[in-house]
């Protein structure tokens, strides 16, 4: 019986160290394959780039009036924006841009923090970039964190503020995301993504899951495989700092509209009502029957309360 004890603990132990030893690989050493499938919105689009001091930035832009630039969430890019664009342009000069480690904006170095410094300084070289003084922001999720803590630290360069779904406040994020802070399981995690993970992922944040499409799955699997930005995910969750924009909300002075899926199941309904609280002139929304991503879910209802809101005075 004591050896049959012993050799178990011996096959645990050596089960242990393969498995171990397969993850430092996958996490460290193995480079997935990037996919080359072109995307199909590019083809529909008229999109280029700028080059700022580590990142040569993917936008587009269309319009022409007060300028608007619209800030895609963590994991995605201006693609998110696809049913978004072409009504706001109507009205305004709209940029939507890939921020750092996102779609098909470039990194020139790998020196890059990923913070919240980091961000704010890049959407404020891309303004000067193009000649812009003053804009209003639309950001979703980590777009919107970016966007607040640009607001806050750059509040003359700001006319109104849009935040959907939006992180910035110091709340856990999903556990899925929460793993990726962690050294060699973040890397692993970043490494091992699937187009079934994709999917799961886009469902989540939608309360009607039949709107996530194979073609949506493919725009957002590609870039979300360039290895640059696999890194970027990982990064952005450890030192994305959400202290720094909440301890600050109160001295936010600008006029500020808050759009919220009343089922959003990555950032609840509650921190609506915290943002709220905290910042007291801000404008809420609330979308039924509505996941996190209320832009592209309700579009129509969302592009008509960006503009009420940046038409009002």
């Amino acid at each position: 019986m004591k050896i049959k004890v012993q050799l178990t603990l011996r096959l645990c132990a050596i089960s242990f160290l393969v498995v171990f030893t397969a993850i430092i690989y996958v996490a460290y050493f193995y480079a997935p394959t990037e996919y080359q499938t072109e995307s199909a919105y590019l083809k529909t689009i008229s999109s280029e780039f700028v080059t700022t001091s580590n990142f040569n930035i993917h936008f587009t832009h269309s319009g022409s009036g007060a300028p608007l630039i619209l800030i895609h969430g963590g994991g995605t890019w201006l693609y998110s924006f696809r049913a978004n664009i072409p009504a706001l342009a109507e009205h305004y000069s709209v940029y939507a841009l890939d921020m750092p480690g996102h779609g098909y904006t470039q990194i020139k170095n790998n020196d890059a923090r990923y913070d919240l410094d980091m961000m704010a300084q890049v959407l404020l070289e891309f303004m000067q970039t193009q000649g812009l003084e003053k804009v209003s922001l639309v950001g979703h999720s980590w777009g919107g964190g970016w966007a607040l803590y640009f607001a806050e630290k750059y509040p003359d360069r700001v006319e109104k503020l849009a935040l959907i779904d939006s992180g910035g406040l110091d709340i856990p994020d999903k556990l899925e995301w929460q793993l990726l802070k962690y050294p060699i399981i973040g890397e692993f995690i970043s490494k091992v993504i699937t187009d079934a993970d994709v999917r799961r992922g886009l469902e989540d944040a939608f309360f009607n899951k039949a709107l996530v499409t194979t073609e949506m799955v493919d725009e957002i699997k590609v870039p979300l495989s360039f290895s640059d930005n696999r890194r970027a995910q990982y990064l952005l969750e450890r030192n994305l700092n959400w202290k720094k924009t909440e301890q600050n909300l109160s001295h936010i002075a600008m006029p500020i509209l808050i759009i919220w899926g009343a089922n959003d199941q990555y950032l609840s309904v509650n921190a609506a009502l915290q943002f709220k609280e905290l910042i007291p002139q801000a404008e809420i929304q609330i979308l039924e029957n509505c996941g996190h991503s209320a832009h592209e879910e309700y579009p129509q209802e969302v592009n008509q309360m960006i503009i009420n809101f940046i038409d009002s005075k």
